[in-house]
């Protein structure tokens, strides 16, 4: 019964989307990396705890996003709001969009952070003029040896102050094995982790929740940035949430959205 009318949810919220498209950026905590420029990636939100940035989010749809489950971990959504459409969040102090109800994923493991993802979902959708939703991932992609981006307001160096700007990095996933086998030892990462880095680039404080994405052949989030050992040492890569193992979980989770199809669906 339960999935019945989980299905019915999600064709009545199908009628009542209207077409739209996922993965376009405008134009154009990160070690290493570049500034990005303002609203380069309209997907990129930061969200708010009490009204201070903890962590990134990703808009996948017009009220609804995905971060890190250990950075809303038994967190009431009253105290959480998200920025969107912000630059410089110390220059403009703007208030929030409310989040009305968070999803955590009934598996997380806060010991390793294993199953770390969750789905926010806003009090109000977000205007049309600030944002654009990034793409949810095939089944089960072949990512070893991809090039993705990393975003966010964290830090730029190790134990470093967090940025007021979002930075974003150019990093290269590694294949599973390699994952499993990396300097943390085996059993730390697991098969819904992904690891991503690159000389002198990598995610670090502040970027928890944020977005690791495919550019290619339209903006896909396929990594959520989870943890790892310092920022951008060798052998210690960044470790994310792997969406791609999530989504039979996402499915349900989004069932009230209006999620977006790639451009080249159109």
């Amino acid at each position: 019964m339960f999935r019945v009318l989980c299905i019915l949810a999600v064709v009545a919220v199908a009628r009542a989307c209207k077409p739209c498209t996922c993965g376009v950026a405008r134009g154009a905590r990160v070690v290493g990396g570049l500034a990005v420029t303002p609203g380069e990636f309209p997907w990129l939100a930061a969200l708010l705890r009490d009204g201070k940035v903890i962590c990134g989010a990703t808009v996948v749809a017009r009220d609804h996003l995905i971060t890190a489950t250990h950075c809303v971990h038994e967190v009431e959504a009253s105290r959480l709001s998200v920025l969107v459409g912000v630059y410089d969040v110390n220059k403009t102090h703007p208030v929030g969009f409310d989040v009305s109800h968070v999803t955590q994923h009934p598996d997380f493991n806060r010991y390793n952070y294993d199953n770390d993802i969750a789905v926010l979902r806003l009090a109000s959708p977000l205007p049309d003029n600030l944002y654009r939703p990034a793409c949810l991932p095939d089944d089960e992609d072949m990512l070893g040896g991809a090039d993705a981006v990393v975003s966010g307001w964290g830090s730029t160096v190790e134990k470093g102050p967090a940025s007021n700007i979002p930075m974003k990095a150019d990093v290269q996933i590694w294949a599973q094995e390699e994952c499993a086998g990396a300097g943390y030892g085996r059993g730390k990462v697991t098969p819904r982790m992904l690891c991503a880095n690159a000389p002198k680039r990598d995610a670090c404080t502040g970027d928890s929740g944020g977005p690791l994405l495919l550019s290619q052949p339209h903006f896909t989030i396929v990594g959520i940035v989870s943890w790892g050992r310092g920022c951008a040492r060798q052998g210690y890569p960044g470790v994310y949430a792997r969406v791609d193992r999530f989504l039979p979980w996402l499915r349900v989770a989004l069932r009230h959205a209006c999620t977006c199809a790639p451009p080249s669906l159109f």
